[in-house]
């Protein structure tokens, strides 16, 4: 894995292309990463799908490390759906 600044990109593009295909780049903005390209093999549609299946994964992983931060996942079901119930009459009150 390499990474290369959107400076260096914008003055030589051919950066990206440079040291194989088969390196992964992180691009940085500032400093900070911001994307990061690979290639790949076959259909890009199936490859963006696992890519949007793995970013869904990893958001619930951390719903799920929030809600044990907070204590949420020791509610019980008749205080789940109570909470449910309450957001319900909330919405339809707007």
């Amino acid at each position: 894995m390499r990474y290369i600044s959107s400076a260096e990109i914008r003055s030589n593009p051919a950066l990206l292309w440079k040291e194989g295909e088969d390196k992964e780049t992180i691009i940085t903005v500032n400093g900070k990463p911001k994307v990061i390209t690979l290639t790949f093999n076959g259909d890009p549609e199936k490859v963006l799908d696992l890519i949007r299946r793995l970013r869904a994964e990893q958001s619930i992983e951390h719903m799920w490390e929030k809600s044990i931060q907070s204590g949420l996942n020791m509610m019980t079901l008749p205080e789940i759906n109570s909470e449910i119930n309450n957001a319900r009459k909330e919405l339809t009150n707007e």
